[in-house]
């Protein structure tokens, strides 16, 4: 849809969001500035020296004076390079000390949303945008600072200088700036929707292509390589169209504002030849005020082809203000650190999901050392009450405590350090079967490992694997089996020490001999942890203390030789 000018070329999230990425640095960047003016200021020497060479030297023949005068004109030009040099070198130390502020503060950002959050993000299109957006910021930064900048003060100090030579020169090219300004909007406009379109464009694809490479298995078992193929090609020809679009939009911009500025350099020559030939000014005081004009020129021509890229520049931060602004945020902010004992109780807690109860008015006590099992059918909210207990959620009603504090008070990491979790999806990535397993415990040596990995039944099979503990797993532990992995991942909870081992359903891939030494081990652990376990299986929930029964969202403790506790896994 084709865009008109309007107030939407700048956006003010964008504008405060790099604003207080440079608030800090507002001292060093007033400092460059005046520098950048200082060094626009070395022309005005070379500037009296070309009047000395074109009024002087040559009209009276001093030719010795030539090569004097073009050495000096070398060593400025070799002051000005080195000012450059040095200034560019302030530029990069505030322009990536900036972007690696932004690029924190987004991956800060994450561990501060909730699990809910990430549930219903669309995490490629984040990763897209921490990645590509902040090296769009970075771009941004540099071109701001190492040429826009420096040009605002430089064509400032220029047109002081044009105007000290010859103001009617000045005045006659000045009725060019209406034109300048509204061809620029006009232009800029453009450029702005087709930069949104290819930014769009590119997600797209990056998206696509993740897609393609997590979910290989499935695209092959679904015999959709044909159709995956398909939808990729659009993508990228998608991308291609609206990058040709976006590039022919940034040359448009740029062919405009250097044909204006261009007919001010004729206007000059046509004015200025007048005036030498009439007697009102010397070849000198024209070829001086042609050079600076020419230099001031340049100076406004990287003001006017900058715009494209400072409007790609804001798109990118305006996408990352949102992701910086935006998103449900975890439920407990609190600070305060406990020695937790392992004991977690829940009181009066109800959860819904969109209107819809899952929880009502659930009691739970979950003793110190005690090993407590929750049954009950498929949807009833175990899943839930699991997020409850860990503090990915929050109860509507009701409060969670552990060891009599309520969460709303704790340090949430510094609590869950003392629990070992065991998801029905087991988390690996590609590494080392002993760089997963120490994940989030680097300080482990090998043999707490090896004795985390007996308790867990694992530490046989992965002596037997090619590299032993150093053998590559593939990305979500690809190349292990399911119980292989199921057996580590109750290792890794096991390597710190918890005071609160949670199982959810941690025997799907292991035989019923495997699951009562599991259980013989786990109930056997020195200073054994407080376990609950979520499981349908009734020869892992016999080993329990204290069976409860979930349905309809109402917890209600049962006995552990109870018939209800046999129920399937489809109820």
């Amino acid at each position: 849809m084709k865009r008109g000018p309007g107030p939407d070329l700048i956006d003010r999230h964008a504008v405060r969001l790099f604003a207080h990425y440079y608030r800090s640095r507002r001292v060093r960047l007033l400092f460059y500035a005046l520098a950048a003016a200082l060094q626009s200021l070395l022309v005005l020497p070379i500037l009296y020296l070309i009047r000395l060479v074109f009024d002087q030297a040559i009209p009276e023949g001093k030719a010795d004076w030539l090569p004097l005068l073009g050495g000096a004109i070398v060593l400025i030009r070799l002051l000005h390079s080195g000012m450059a040099l040095w200034l560019r070198g302030i530029v990069l130390d505030m322009v990536k000390g900036a972007v690696q502020a932004l690029r924190q503060d987004l991956l800060d950002r994450l561990y501060v949303l909730s699990r809910e959050h990430f549930n219903h993000a669309d995490l490629d299109r984040m990763h897209t945008r921490i990645v590509l957006d902040s090296e769009r910021f970075d771009t941004l930064s540099n071109r701001l600072l190492s040429s826009l900048l420096p040009a605002v003060f430089a064509s400032a100090a220029l047109l002081g200088v044009v105007l000290i030579l010859n103001w009617r020169l000045v005045a006659m090219t000045a009725l060019l700036l209406p034109v300048l300004a509204w061809t620029s909007r006009r232009a800029g406009a453009r450029v702005k929707a087709d930069v949104h379109d290819c930014q769009q464009a590119m997600e797209q694809f990056s998206k696509g292509a993740r897609f393609t490479l997590r979910q290989m298995d499935l695209i092959r078992l679904q015999a959709c390589e044909a159709r995956e193929k398909i939808v990729q090609r659009q993508y990228i020809q998608a991308l291609s169209a609206s990058s040709r679009r976006m590039a022919m939009s940034f040359a448009l911009h740029g062919q405009i504002q250097r044909n204006l500025t261009g007919w001010a350099g004729i206007i000059i020559l046509v004015a200025g030849g007048t005036a030498v030939a009439q007697g009102g000014m010397t070849l000198g005081d024209l070829m001086s005020f042609y050079v600076a004009a020419g230099l001031l020129n340049g100076q406004v021509d990287a003001l006017a082809g900058g715009i494209p890229e400072l409007i790609a520049g804001q798109e990118a931060l305006t996408k990352l203000h949102g992701l910086l602004s935006e998103g449900e945020e975890q439920p407990y902010p609190g600070r305060r650190r406990i020695a937790f004992d392992g004991g977690v109780s829940l009181r009066g807690a109800s959860f819904a999901y969109d209107g819809h109860s899952v929880l009502r008015s659930v009691d739970l006590e979950i003793p110190p050392g005690a090993c407590v099992a929750i049954v009950g059918p498929n949807g009833a909210g175990k899943t839930t009450l699991l997020g409850l207990v860990v503090g990915f959620c929050r109860p509507q009603a009701g409060s969670v405590y552990a060891s009599g504090v309520a969460y709303d008070e704790l340090d949430m990491p510094a609590l869950r350090q003392g629990m070992g979790v065991v998801m029905q999806q087991q988390s690996f990535f590609a590494g080392t079967v002993l760089d997963n397993l120490r994940y989030g415990h680097p300080e482990a040596d090998l043999e707490a490992v090896r004795a985390a990995a007996r308790l867990a039944l694992a530490d046989d099979f992965v002596a037997a694997l090619p590299q032993g503990y150093d053998t590559e797993m593939g990305e979500g532990g690809a190349l292990l089996s399911g119980g292989e992995r199921q057996r580590l991942a109750i290792a890794r909870a096991l390597l710190g020490g918890p005071k609160l081992l949670i199982l959810d359903e941690p025997t799907n891939h292991l035989d019923a001999e495997a699951i009562a030494r599991l259980m013989d081990n786990l109930l056997r652990v020195p200073n054994r942890p407080a376990i609950l376990i979520i499981s349908h299986d009734p020869g892992v929930v016999a080993f329990a203390d204290r069976v409860y029964r979930l349905e309809q969202g109402r917890l209600r403790r049962v006995s552990p030789l109870h018939d209800e506790i046999t129920l399937s896994p489809h109820g």
